[in-house]
């Protein structure tokens, strides 16, 4: 694996804040617009530091000309370079393929904690990818020609059935197309292929699994073995589809992260506050 230029954008807090700061990793098809589009402003002004990276091929970063044989080591690469480049272990914010990545890092203990929101199956996205191309036969095609240049009228049909709530506007669907391109290849391989690897010790650290109600890509029942194996809150946000980050309904989604962080920092302030007060030689 190569260390290429990776694009990240920053948001600093608007307020101070001694929390960890926040790695926000994006799906496939997707750059780290996606966050920037609504996450990454929110967190910002309630206090923490923000920082989301375009993973090789994607975006700004480098590694287009090859992009069809980077693999998620790949795109795991490019994350432990931008978590050694922030110099503090972040709290790690996955979407989709990117909750995956995540799950990886917390693996290595990279991260002090971790939210994976809507995020691959423990058995990889085979039966996910077999039953939306029975329903939606078009559709892999219809991502691919938006990922070109070209929309149409029964593309943005299938986005808004496939990816968004029933309630989701014409102008969110347009806003969603230019954040679409070309995903890598060997890297849709590999996600098919998550339940035949050999499962990763999971380190004791703290992690919140997010989904929406009406995800057709990864329903809710899809997500319980990955919220049971990090012994993880599950939190299910109403009406909302697997676009959870950009859906109409965001911003339930990200009030739902925002008092899972509080509470760390709450319990760890107050385990910080009863190690001080412990008498000496305890």
């Amino acid at each position: 694996m190569t260390n290429r230029q990776i694009h990240t954008i920053q948001r600093p807090p608007r307020t101070h804040s001694n929390g960890p700061p926040l790695l926000f990793l994006h799906g496939g098809y997707m750059d780290s617009r996606s966050w920037d589009a609504h996450f990454l402003p929110y967190f910002a002004e309630r206090g923490h530091h923000c920082h989301a990276l375009d993973f090789s091929g994607h975006g700004r970063s480098d590694g287009h000309a090859d992009r069809d044989a980077l693999s998620v080591d790949d795109y795991l690469a490019d994350s432990l370079q931008v978590i050694g480049a922030i110099g503090r272990k972040p709290v790690v914010i996955g979407h989709s393929m990117g909750a995956l990545i995540a799950e990886r890092i917390l693996e290595r203990s990279q991260a002090v904690a971790g939210v994976l929101i809507s995020p691959v199956p423990a058995n990889g996205t085979l039966e996910s990818a077999m039953k939306l191309l029975l329903r939606y036969p078009q559709f892999l095609r219809e991502v691919a020609n938006i990922g070109r240049g070209r929309v149409s009228a029964q593309a943005l049909r299938l986005l808004k059935e496939v990816y968004f709530s029933p309630t989701t506007t014409p102008e969110t669907l347009l806003r969603f197309t230019e954040l679409v391109q070309p995903e890598s290849v060997r890297a849709i391989c590999d996600l098919t292929l998550v339940g035949w690897r050999w499962p990763a010790r999971r380190p004791e650290l703290p992690v919140l699994v997010v989904t929406g109600e009406l995800d057709t890509v990864f329903p809710p029942s899809m997500i319980l073995p990955v919220a049971k194996r990090w012994n993880a809150e599950l939190q299910i946000v109403a009406d909302t589809g697997h676009a959870l980050i950009l859906d109409e309904h965001w911003q339930s989604g990200a009030a739902g992260v925002l008092g899972w962080l509080q509470g760390l920092d709450t319990a760890q302030a107050h385990f910080s506050g009863s190690a001080q007060q412990l008498p000496c030689g305890v």
